[in-house]
């Protein structure tokens, strides 16, 4: 049974109280034509039936069938319809001696919840546990994995793991935020396309898509910052999502950026929906590396895989469908599809925050996962002392509490992250994090925290670089008011101009914001939108259109350009010249670029003594080549030249490669001697060295500033 309401009504009320999740226009009566999610009022009790080599799990609303042999969720039937292709699964499956049972029997609590487990000990090291749990009137299932390593267990390295289903292939409209919120080409256009540089983006030539490159990274996201995302279907009206009610049990911290949604990348790909634990992407580092000895134990989850639907579904009209075939390779997708999928994922949203309010669950038992009352509370004020900064308030200010640094001899994903052997949080995949967003003016409050010793970090907009503080004691049941913390960046000097600000994205600058960077193939198009490369005048040009947010080698072939695309340089699909299926990959062709030089322009009043110090903030890098700088015709080396200590060489975070405006972010200081500098005009150009067209530098921020008081060697200058 479905909550009838009148269609007109409905929709107002759906749609006013979700507004605040997702931009939406205006409503106007014309649009009150029934896009509102049903509200189920099924309260059928839980049942758990044995078969045998599975459990099928009821609750009248979902029916889940776990595998009892690994753990394996092969049908997930809603509405009636099975909504998994290859089934959901974890990476790693229970294995060694593994056993199943049925830890929360739902004949012993009236049929409020089941939950069923395999578990696997011995197996690679970790003993794993999987659990299925389902509650009365949920329309979805809950999903977690308990991973354990006893000290007599030798080292243990996990470099990737996660939960994943794979959906059928009616799932065709991806959600994952406000931008990336659209109809995919379908498994098919995939199959057919033609490699492009590597085996997850292809070429479309057939399809709505047609003359676009389709890439799975495209749909990336910072973990932190989406708490629902997943797949809905137009022919069946109803949506599939992950829900993580918090991140705690996730690695990397408020920044960790991972794949989240996307294809399978093979011929006939199945819609996929993805929950990294530990992974390695984007030069995250963030593996799970227990060494010998260690008594360890992580619980992921649980993460709630939630189903809804369309109380009134509805289709397109034939003259919307005629013309969605009309505009293929930049197609006008039909409003009723666009609106249902932006409803069900709103709804996703809000089923979001009832998850988050309720964590953590006070149903996990028997395992490492402390209660509300067992859990500890952090609060206190950050104060901004920065005599220079043109505000003293903290936007978008996040803030967490994480394990303290710490020394790993695992190689693989570690190595990546270019600190040797010191994890620190934004690659540490071993230990619980707990973050939250602050207020503009310092304060914040981090709350359900594990008893512990942590360290304080804190980052927020128009801020360059990190707050960090160490030994915060955190006990069960005790809320802790740290009070006002001040908080000091880091100045090398007078600030003589920046560009941008620091947010440790690019998203301020042109082609960095969220309706475009996501899409492959900025590193060719670059050529297109400025032919002869970028001139920035320091108080002259505007940042956001003046300035693009990679820096890359200057494309010189263009044959990968659609001649019938009527603006390749911007248009969103259709810019790409396809090619026959079966073609050979043709990045060896299209993927070389001449060396482009930036010229940054900017006068003094006057020459001055002392040095200069260079500040670039990336928000990623590619091909681990330094930035060339060259100051009034000098050239001093480069940004991330191995210099010093603070200008250490660029760590590769494969943010051009895999179309991000953000990854593990990264500051690099070059300091000069101030007398290169003179009173008037003065230019400091920047050059990425020819090469591949994914090789170069995604920005942040930039600063100069200027120290009149000490020689570039340290000592001091004489008063004057």
């Amino acid at each position: 049974m479905t909550l009838s309401l009148p269609r007109g009504l409905g929709r107002l009320l759906a749609l006013a109280s979700l507004s605040t999740v997702l931009a939406l226009p205006a409503l106007h009566a014309a649009d009150a034509n029934g896009t509102i999610v049903a509200r189920s009022r099924v309260t059928a009790p839980v049942t758990i039936t044995d078969n045998g080599n599975s459990w099928v799990m009821d609750n009248g609303i979902v029916q889940a069938t776990i595998s009892k042999r690994d753990g394996r969720m092969p049908s997930l039937i809603y509405q009636g319809i099975n909504t998994m292709g290859g089934g959901g699964n974890w990476e790693t499956a229970p294995s060694g001696t593994v056993t199943q049972s049925i830890t929360i029997d739902p004949a012993t609590n009236g049929g409020d919840r089941g939950e069923v487990s395999i578990k696997g000990v011995g197996g690679r090291g970790l003993d794993q546990e999987v659990r299925y749990t389902l509650e009365r009137g949920h329309s979805g299932i809950y999903a977690y994995a308990i991973f354990s390593h006893s000290a007599e267990a030798g080292p243990v390295s996990v470099g990737e793991d996660r939960y994943i289903t794979k959906l059928n292939h009616d799932f065709n409209w991806i959600s994952v935020d406000q931008d990336r919120n659209l109809l995919e080409c379908t498994p098919q256009d995939w199959g057919a396309g033609v490699v492009i540089n590597a085996k997850e983006q292809r070429i479309l030539n057939t399809g709505l898509y047609k003359n676009s490159v389709e890439h799975k990274y495209s749909y990336n996201a910072v973990q932190y910052k989406i708490p629902a995302y997943g797949w809905s279907s137009t022919k069946d009206h109803i949506g599939v999502w992950f829900i993580n009610p918090t991140t705690e049990y996730l690695s990397g911290g408020a920044s960790k950026l991972e794949l989240v949604c996307h294809f399978d990348a093979n011929d006939n790909p199945d819609p996929i929906i993805l929950d990294y634990w530990c992974a390695g992407h984007y030069a995250g580092g963030a593996g799970c590396n227990i060494p010998a000895g260690e008594e360890w134990s992580k619980v992921i989850g649980p993460i709630y895989v939630y189903c809804n639907t369309m109380a009134y579904p509805q289709d397109p009209t034939p003259a919307e469908l005629a013309t969605l075939a009309a505009t293929a390779g930049n197609p006008t997708v039909p409003a009723i599809w666009h609106d249902a999928a932006t409803a069900l994922f709103n709804d996703a949203l809000h089923e979001a925050k009832t998850e988050k309010a309720q964590w953590p669950y006070a149903w996990v038992n028997g395992v490492d996962y402390p209660h509300k009352e067992q859990r500890g509370n952090v609060s206190g004020q950050l104060v901004l002392n920065d005599p220079q900064a043109a505000s003293k308030k903290l936007p978008h200010l996040t803030i967490g509490l994480t394990h303290p640094d710490y020394t790993s001899s695992a190689g693989g994903f570690i190595n990546r992250a270019g600190n040797g052997n010191i994890i620190t949080w934004p690659h540490d995949g071993n230990y619980y994090q707990f973050w939250n967003d602050g207020t503009e003016d310092g304060k914040f409050t981090i709350t359900n925290v594990r008893p512990g010793i942590y360290t304080l970090h804190a980052f927020a907009d128009g801020v360059l670089g990190e707050f960090a503080q160490t030994n915060i004691t955190v006990e069960a049941g005790k809320n802790i008011d740290l009070g006002k913390l001040t908080w000091t960046p880091v100045r090398y000097g007078k600030q003589v101009w920046d560009i941008g600000y620091p947010d440790r994205t690019g998203g301020k600058f042109f082609k960095g914001d969220g309706q475009d960077y996501w899409r492959w193939g900025w590193m060719m198009r670059y050529a297109l939108l400025f032919p002869n490369d970028i001139t920035y005048t320091v108080g002259k040009s505007d940042y956001h259109k003046d300035w693009f947010f990679e820096q890359v080698p200057h494309a010189e072939n263009t044959d990968w350009l659609n001649p019938d695309a009527k603006d390749p340089a911007n248009q969103p699909f259709g810019w790409v010249k396809s090619l026959p299926t079966g073609a050979d990959n043709p990045w060896r062709d299209w993927g070389r670029g001449r060396a482009t030089t930036w010229t940054i322009k900017f006068t003094m009043d006057k020459a001055s003594p002392g040095y200069a110090a260079l500040r670039v903030a990336l928000a990623g890098a590619d091909g681990g080549r330094l930035l060339a700088v060259n100051v009034n015709g000098t050239d001093i080396g480069g940004i991330g030249d191995g210099s010093s200590a603070t200008n250490a060489p660029i760590v590769a975070t494969n943010a051009l490669r895999y179309n991000t405006d953000t990854g593990v972010w990264q500051e690099r200081t070059k300091t000069f001697d101030a007398s290169l500098l003179k009173a008037g005009e003065n230019e400091i150009k920047l050059t990425v060295p020819a090469g591949d067209l994914d090789s170069g530098v995604v920005y942040d921020y930039l600063r100069l500033e200027l120290n009149n008081a000490y020689k570039l060697d340290g000592t001091p200058l004489a008063a004057r």
